[in-house]
């Protein structure tokens, strides 16, 4: 955690009202965040933390790409992400999460860490499939190998289809004349 203290926001000692924060993130602060399924991105956050006596509400603007990998043809692909959100932190006694857009922190913290939030909300902002925007854009050789094994796999189909036990047809015949009565 000690590379993410960056991310570390004071808020004690900070007058009431609205202060602003930007954040650059790159590769290493997916490397710092622990069971991290992105390995690399480049993005721009920008926070603002509206401080009140009994909460913080912290807006997010994040605005950036991820390096992946095309699920059709395992290529380099950039996924562009954006995501703007709110959350509320409340002072109670022991720290809780109730809702996603709430979190309770114990009364005596100073300082809120926001780089879990940030992952996070680039994580959910990501398109459930990462894939090239066009068919085209795809590796041709993955593209020749997968149309390839899909014709094998139509014609072994195909050919487990001819290839039926009698005995199954006999009884696929009794079912049939079953549910015709």
């Amino acid at each position: 955690m000690d590379k993410l203290q960056a991310y570390n926001i004071t808020f004690k000692g900070l007058k009431d009202g609205k202060h602003q924060f930007h954040y650059t993130i790159g590769k290493s602060f997916f490397e710092a965040i622990e069971g991290s399924t992105i390995e690399d991105g480049n993005f721009e956050v920008d926070v603002v933390m509206n401080k009140k006596p009994q909460m913080l509400q912290l807006e997010f603007n994040i605005d950036g790409n991820v390096q992946s990998i095309c699920d059709n043809c395992l290529g380099d692909i950039t996924i562009p992400v954006t995501y703007q959100g709110s959350v509320y932190v409340k002072f109670g006694i022991e720290y809780d999460e109730p809702s996603e857009e709430i979190i309770i922190i114990p009364q005596e913290e100073n300082e809120l860490n926001i780089a879990q939030l940030i992952y996070e909300y680039i994580v959910v902002s990501m398109p459930l499939r990462s894939v090239h925007e066009d068919y085209l854009s795809c590796d041709p050789e993955m593209k020749a190998k997968l149309e390839e094994f899909s014709r094998e796999q139509n014609h072994t189909k195909n050919k487990i289809k001819e290839t039926t036990d009698p005995r199954w047809d006999a009884l696929r015949k009794l079912k049939n004349n079953n549910n015709n009565k």
